[in-house]
């Protein structure tokens, strides 16, 4: 172990005692607990085993009782044999002086709000070094694929995903305000119309593509289900001049690739494979390779893609777009 990973070792993990103090002496001295704290505290945010031992026991005297009772808690935590592991009635009296002197009366909601927005804080980070660790753990293994590798940390990140969505405030007032702002900025960019696919049969049906929208091109073997994917891409990378990103569990890149030239030379992939073409054929074959050199079109034939795997690489790809969308 080099000198810097013994430094690392020694630090302590993010952690602030203080707010943990203070929630929890909120918890013993209000009869009533808001369903804000139980949906959103989990145990494990909690850095010190005896706030975790203490808060899991609070919330069983609320869910036996619906209201908070020290003398029932006390009893709880001497029956499990627990009592001196969270320091005991001495700790117990220091977190309920804590919260008074912490908690101003008038302000005690806000001060409440901060304080579990840094427990989570410190929570999200101790999660983001434990995960961390064990990527790291799993570089040292000589057995494990890249993959597989790959996959896991995909796995962990997703993990981490979850657990910031729980600080995410999904308020009908908020989600009317997003509607009305994303409302008001389509106006002022002047932005009137979705993504359409070239095809006017399917673009009255589904309105054209939306932000959000996963449709599913179902039918038998051999219908032409991929052909028609692949006119949809042509119109959008050639037509609406935007970004498609393809992944192919099937067909190789060379594949896909022979069949979008194709369409957008009016070629068929037989000619072009036989290298049997006119001159003007071959003036707008070079066009056309031309236009898609331009392009923003990304094609990935890993057979193996999974949905971890898919999504990470349209959220890298997007994200590199958008990047040189504010440098140009």
């Amino acid at each position: 172990m080099n000198k810097q990973n013994k430094i690392n070792c020694k630090r302590l993990q993010p952690q602030n005692i203080l707010a943990e103090e203070a929630l929890l002496g909120y918890l013993l001295v209000n009869d009533i607990i808001t369903n804000n704290i139980i949906t959103i505290i989990k145990s494990d945010f909690f850095s010190l085993e005896k706030h975790q031992i203490l808060y899991l026991n609070i919330l069983n005297i609320y869910n036996k009782y619906a209201y908070m009772s020290i003398t029932h808690l006390i009893y709880l935590l001497w029956q499990k044999q627990v009592l001196s592991k969270i320091g005991g009635l001495n700790q117990i009296t220091h977190l309920i002086q804590k919260a008074q002197v912490l908690l101003s009366y008038s302000e005690k909601n806000s001060y409440i709000k901060e304080y579990i927005k840094i427990i989570y804080h410190h929570y999200t980070k101790r999660i983001f070094i434990q995960y961390s660790y064990n990527i790291l753990q799993l570089s040292y293994i000589n057995k494990i694929s890249t993959n597989q590798l790959y996959n896991k940390s995909t796995q962990y990140l997703q993990e981490i995903s979850k657990i910031l969505e729980l600080q995410t405030n999904n308020k009908l007032q908020d989600l009317i305000s997003n509607f009305l702002l994303q409302f008001h900025n389509k106006i002022e960019n002047n932005i009137k119309h979705p993504i359409l696919s070239g095809f006017k049969t399917l673009d009255n049906i589904t309105d054209g593509f939306k932000y959000g929208d996963l449709i599913v091109i179902a039918g038998r073997p051999s219908m032409g289900k991929t052909s028609f994917a692949i006119n949809i891409a042509n119109h959008i990378i050639f037509e609406l001049n935007l970004g498609v990103y393809i992944f192919s569990l099937e067909m190789s890149k060379n594949q896909i690739l022979d069949k979008i030239i194709s369409i957008k030379s009016k070629i068929s992939t037989n000619k072009i494979n036989k290298k049997r073409i006119t001159i003007y054929e071959w003036q707008n074959l070079h066009k056309t390779c031309q236009s898609l050199m331009k392009s923003h079109l990304n094609i990935d034939d890993n057979g193996y893609a999974s949905i971890n795997y898919i999504k990470s690489k349209a959220k890298l790809i997007n994200s590199i777009y958008k990047k040189k969308l504010s440098l140009s």
